[in-house]
């Protein structure tokens, strides 16, 4: 049996993946940490990933695999790595040998700039926790891999151009070059759309973690999947009505919150309702009121696959 298990985490993404046999877990992969911390509300079953990982009673990852280097995917993975011990962490991109500090800008307010330079030292602290800890870190190669008898994963890898660009500004900076602030903007800006996505197949059934690629990107070259997990929180930029009729999924899943004072609108009322009209199951970790949905909160969202393919899904 598979069971996926998306855990509410506020404004992020973290996926619990593991596959059970005779009762206990045989494989155990996360996609995705959420935020370093997610603040308690009332109102809100919303929690930090590890909290969620510890629940269930986690205490071994085979594999961690970040989607793009965003605070609410990347947040909650030191402290994870930290406490559960992990076999492999792998991302698109890693930090060459030496990696130096990537200083922010003490002149410039520019919080799309600092913002990325900022995760980028995030990403050389985990990289670095990682390899004290014996953890294998990876970058992750665009293709299939077969992860156990049954269970499949394919890593789906954004444009050629915009990996190519967002590895040579990581490793200038890094090493302490010189970067243009035009170029430094735009690898910031293009990390959405340079998320990895993750297609898992497990008896006869597919499941597609987007990260935040939206869906104009990947649109034109996507298969059908049968739970999807929508890029961006559902916001109203995140999906496309020609790539919900090429997914054609069963269901479709939204991780958000359900703050009405939030800054955006995750999800866009919009997107909601484009997706009810294709898609038969509609589920939100957590969401505000909406005209095609009523406010809710979720300690997260479990779906399980049986090896004769029959999905089954709750709310927890």
């Amino acid at each position: 049996m598979l069971e996926i298990f998306f855990g509410n985490v506020g404004d992020g993404d973290a996926v619990l993946i593991r596959e059970i046999r005779e009762g206990k877990p045989d494989f155990v992969l996360l996609a995705d940490a959420g935020r370093p911390y997610v603040e308690a509300r009332e109102g809100s079953l919303r929690k930090d990933a590890l909290d969620h990982l510890m629940a269930r009673g986690i205490r071994h990852l085979d594999r961690m695999v970040i989607t793009h280097p965003h605070i609410d995917h990347i947040g909650g993975a030191l402290r994870i790595l930290r406490m559960i011990p992990t076999d492999r962490l792998g991302m698109m991109t890693l930090p060459p040998e030496g990696a130096r500090y990537v200083p922010r800008s003490f002149t410039s307010p520019d919080k799309v700039v600092n913002g990325l330079r900022h995760m980028m030292n995030v990403i050389r602290e985990l990289t670095d926790e990682a390899k004290a800890r014996g953890t294998v870190t990876e970058v992750l190669p665009e293709g299939t891999k077969q992860l156990t008898k049954m269970l499949r994963m394919t890593v789906i890898c954004p444009r050629r151009e915009v990996r190519a660009r967002q590895k040579a500004v990581f490793d200038a900076l890094y090493r302490g070059a010189d970067v243009s602030y035009d170029l430094c903007w735009q690898t910031a800006k293009e990390r959405n759309i340079a998320s990895l996505m993750l297609r898992f197949e497990y008896a006869g059934r597919s499941i597609l973690i987007s990260g935040d690629r939206y869906a104009s990107d990947f649109e034109e070259d996507i298969a059908p999947c049968d739970i999807f997990k929508v890029p961006h929180h559902g916001d109203v930029k995140s999906m496309t009505e020609e790539a919900v009729r090429k997914l054609s999924p069963q269901y479709a899943v939204i991780s958000c919150e359900n703050d009405e004072k939030g800054k955006k609108e995750r999800p866009h009322e919009e997107t909601a309702c484009m997706l009810q009209k294709y898609v038969p199951q509609v589920l939100c970790t957590e969401n505000r009121a909406m005209k095609c949905m009523p406010e809710a909160t979720h300690n997260g969202i479990c779906f399980t696959i049986a090896e004769d393919g029959r999905i089954s899904c709750r709310y927890e």
